[in-house]
């Protein structure tokens, strides 16, 4: 875990502890993956509350933490023998009813919003090599699918495959549900799978990405699958032009320094320029990590500067109804002098090796 924004909103808010539910806080704390579970973060120590289910696990696996069984017991003695006058809790994460429990814990503490994903913006090396074997799952099932691939097959026939084979491949799970969106469905940005089949001359869009020890991939490709070596639209085979140029675009362009928003304004223009601006609706991209959707936000509005460290996707798209659409989306590391791209091997700074 990189400390840096951790040790920040302490300093910053004066706080004494951060205490957090989330499951997301907990893996990047202490490695520890549970579902229920108490993480308690001070400026020199660190404390993870697990029940029985989680104990035993957790003594072999746990880092950067002092485990503590969860019960009453050992909840109220540690609250009796703690003085916290501020408490941050994560605003992105923490339910009321959490609240709730933090201030009985803790009747005359103040109480201060912070941002959990905040914490975690830049990753270290061993979440980035989480990272790497995450994409590196993904894109081993994603191409031993398409040699799979064969005309008639449904959409919802491919989401299962390529949820088994990343499974097969060492992923825990889907980071999320896979869009496998085929002819006019893939100008749906967020398509979930139907049985509608898979046609030569059709725009195949795939977004997909496996989990590894509870972090994320998220990647994009959409092909024209032919098969039959058909004469193939022209417009098909232009919008897909265009989207993969803005993407090599965003990754050339990302370096430490500069605006998250500059690299949304990159591919934004230049899919403007080609006269389809109004078809790009959605962001640019967004941080990933442990959460699919992380921070730093890649978009019109994303003012985070970029540091070597933060691992973002870049995914320009356009999305014509009716007709198809196409993105490409991949996954990069900001380096000290530009990036690297995770998702395809030997790709520094926006250029292939």
């Amino acid at each position: 875990m990189n400390r840096k924004y951790l040790d920040l909103t302490l300093e910053k808010n004066n706080l004494d502890a951060i205490i957090t539910f989330s499951p997301q806080t907990r893996i990047w704390l202490s490695s520890i993956q549970s579902t229920d579970g108490i993480s308690i973060i001070e400026k020199s120590n660190s404390y993870v509350f697990l029940d029985m289910r989680y104990y035993e696990y957790a003594q072999k696996e746990i880092k950067n933490a002092e485990l503590i069984l969860l019960n009453q017991s050992n909840l109220k003695k540690f609250a009796q023998n703690k003085i916290y006058k501020r408490i941050g809790v994560e605003a992105d994460y923490t339910t009321l009813s959490e609240l709730e429990r933090i201030k009985k814990m803790f009747p005359n503490a103040e109480i201060i919003q912070i941002s959990g994903q905040e914490l975690r913006i830049l990753k270290d090396k061993n979440e980035i090599e989480l990272l790497q074997k995450a994409i590196d799952i993904s894109l081993e099932a994603y191409e031993e699918l398409i040699k799979e691939l064969k005309e008639g097959q449904t959409e919802r026939e491919l989401d299962r495959r390529l949820n088994f084979l990343m499974k097969e491949k060492g992923a825990q799970m889907e980071c999320f549900d896979s869009i496998i969106a085929t002819g006019s469905n893939s100008a749906i940005p967020h398509h979930h799978p139907t049985d509608r089949k898979i046609k030569s001359g059709d725009l195949l869009k795939i977004d997909f990405g496996a989990t590894y020890k509870g972090y994320g991939a998220d990647i994009t490709r959409t092909f024209i699958f032919n098969p039959k070596n058909e004469i193939v639209d022209p417009k098909k085979e232009e919008i897909l032009q265009i989207v993969k140029e803005a993407a090599q675009l965003g990754r050339q362009f990302i370096k430490p320094g500069i605006k998250a928003s500059d690299v949304d304004k990159v591919c934004r223009d230049y899919i403007a320029s080609k006269g389809y601006g109004e078809y790009f609706t959605h962001s640019t991209g967004h941080g990933l990590g442990i959460d699919v959707h992380e921070l730093p936000t890649v978009s019109t509005n994303g003012n985070t500067i970029l540091e070597p460290g933060m691992v973002i996707t870049v995914e320009p798209g356009i999305y014509i109804e009716g007709f198809g659409g196409a993105r490409i989306e991949d996954d990069l590391l900001v380096t000290e002098t530009g990036s690297i791209t995770l998702s395809r091997k030997n790709e520094v700074n926006g250029i292939k090796k």
